[in-house]
């Protein structure tokens, strides 16, 4: 939703993230929700157990956590007391916490209900038409847009005009316009600038995830694209697996050179304990079990 003022755009946007399997995630090191864009920006929740105090004041920005027993107990924070920042994939960050973690996983609560919780942001941006435009740049007659992706863009559309095409076929608002050629721009922008490296982080493919997600969504055909993603994140889940196998390798050697440690005190044992019964059987004559203990002593 916007609302103009004058020369004010406020943009309203309310973003709902429904997480399910709380327990199962509940050790990975930062949780990301899916991309929402607030204009044409894109955003994305995280929880961590860490928060960095060099943070930035947000305007106009809220987060609730919803009690799903009485929406009159939801917890919700705003910009007065949540100092917000964005992380190196735009996430938003806070220092603030809704209620005591004991009091969240205790299902009774209504908080946490079946290993599921529900997080509702909403943000609210007042952008300057001036300052905003000047930032933007007329893209193929279908919208305006950020310049930093437009010569991306321009060469991919050159190769496949359907891009284009499809969306002027369409007749949808520039607002869409924008946000499907950002998305693919910041798609474009992601495969062009990281390295392969980068892909043995979590957040960087989950941030390509989302980014694909969302343009295979917003685009008719991106087979010509697809093979460059499903490669990227391939060597990602190649890279855990591989991750995941040397572990258990390791662990599996260890058990190994403890059960060899436990079968060398075992074979040692074994030696000693056949040489005492060696020792004993010497002169050691067997007798009929069934011979009186007194026979040839007492009448």
């Amino acid at each position: 939703m916007e609302v103009q003022n004058n020369a004010t755009v406020v943009t309203t946007v309310k973003f709902t993230w429904t997480i399910n399997n709380y327990y199962k995630l509940i050790s990975i090191e930062k949780r990301y929700s899916q991309t929402f864009f607030v204009g044409l920006h894109p955003w994305r929740i995280v929880i961590s157990p860490e928060f960095d105090d060099n943070n930035v004041k947000k305007e106009n920005f809220k987060l609730s956590l919803i009690n799903q027993y009485d929406n009159k107990m939801t917890r919700t924070i705003t910009n007065d007391d949540f100092a917000v920042h964005l992380d190196e994939s735009n996430a938003i960050i806070g220092s603030s916490s809704f209620l005591d973690i004991d009091q969240f996983l205790d299902s009774e609560n209504g908080f946490l209900v079946n290993d599921t919780c529900i997080i509702v942001a909403e943000v609210y941006l007042n952008d300057n038409n001036a300052s905003f435009d000047s930032k933007l740049v007329s893209f193929k007659g279908l919208c305006k847009m950020e310049k930093d992706y437009v010569k991306l863009l321009e060469k991919s559309c050159s190769k496949y005009p359907s891009l284009v095409e499809s969306h002027r076929k369409r007749k949808r608002s520039q607002r869409f316009n924008q946000l499907s050629f950002t998305t693919l721009g910041k798609l474009l922008h992601f495969l062009k600038t990281k390295k392969v490296k980068d892909m043995k982080s979590d957040n960087a493919c989950k941030e390509l995830q989302d980014l694909w997600e969302e343009a295979e969504i917003r685009f008719d055909d991106l087979s010509w694209l697809e093979p460059h993603v499903k490669s990227a994140l391939s060597y990602f889940e190649n890279a855990v697996k591989v991750k995941k196998l040397k572990a258990n390798v390791v662990d599996l050697e260890e058990k190994a050179m403890t059960l060899k440690a436990k079968v060398i005190a075992i074979d040692a044992g074994l030696k000693t304990t056949k040489k005492e019964l060696a020792k004993a059987e010497e002169g050691f004559v067997a007798r009929d079990l069934d011979d009186r203990l007194g026979y040839g002593i007492i009448p």
